[in-house]
């Protein structure tokens, strides 16, 4: 097996390995579904994050098909996406916080920008850097509340991201500005739901015991 096989391999398996991570995601919301909303460790994604990056990463499958530089992560995290979103729209918080409407203009700004310049280059990124700004309101809650997110559906998220970055074939901008981003988004979730939680438990445990004194 040479190298361009090996890497179309690892990019088949982050793609599957995407779409599996949907799967406890998706159950956790639904087990939660019952349970008041704002409740600390019910998993209640956030709406507007997961309509912009639906919308925007079927934006950005456009301007790689266009340039001929898809890859099966992204393939994988729009059809299981597309679920979570659902369930998020009908489970997710409730209401619309400022920083959530804040960043539904910015995804219409962006979809209004590619349809002016018709540039797929342009396209990718606007859809990319609104994309990351559509994860704001999910790191925002996640920061405040860790068990609000299913930490092994982001784990394999995480995962996929990895072999996508290295499965990368040629490192151009159409081919590796997807994957970078979407890495760099699941790798601050990796940190706000492995190591965020230590260091507040002492800080909790601390307080709990300056109260009790």
């Amino acid at each position: 097996m040479d190298i361009a096989e090996a890497k179309s391999l690892l990019g088949m398996v982050s793609g599957v390995l995407y779409v599996v991570g949907f799967i406890p995601y998706a159950k956790a919301i639904w087990r939660d579904r019952h349970i008041s909303s704002g409740t600390e460790g019910k998993t209640e994604p956030s709406k507007a994050s997961w309509l912009i990056w639906i919308t925007l990463d079927v934006i950005t499958l456009a301007g790689m098909i266009a340039k001929d530089s898809v890859n099966f992560m992204l393939i994988g995290c729009i059809a299981g996406g597309s679920l979570v979103m659902i369930l998020a729209l009908i489970y997710g918080k409730k209401g619309w916080d400022w920083l959530e409407k804040l960043c539904l203009i910015g995804a219409g700004l962006g979809i209004a920008m590619w349809a002016i310049t018709g540039n797929p280059i342009i396209g990718m990124t606007i859809s990319l850097s609104v994309t990351f700004l559509g994860s704001v309101p999910t790191l925002k809650n996640t920061w405040k509340d860790p068990g609000s997110e299913d930490k092994l559906g982001w784990t394999l998220f995480f995962i996929s991201c990895c072999l996508a970055l290295v499965a990368v074939k040629e490192w151009t901008f159409a081919s590796a500005a997807q994957p970078i981003v979407f890495f760099t988004i699941e790798g601050m979730m990796m940190i706000l739901l492995y190591l965020v939680p230590m260091f507040k438990k002492p800080v909790a445990k601390e307080q709990a015991e300056r109260e009790a004194a």
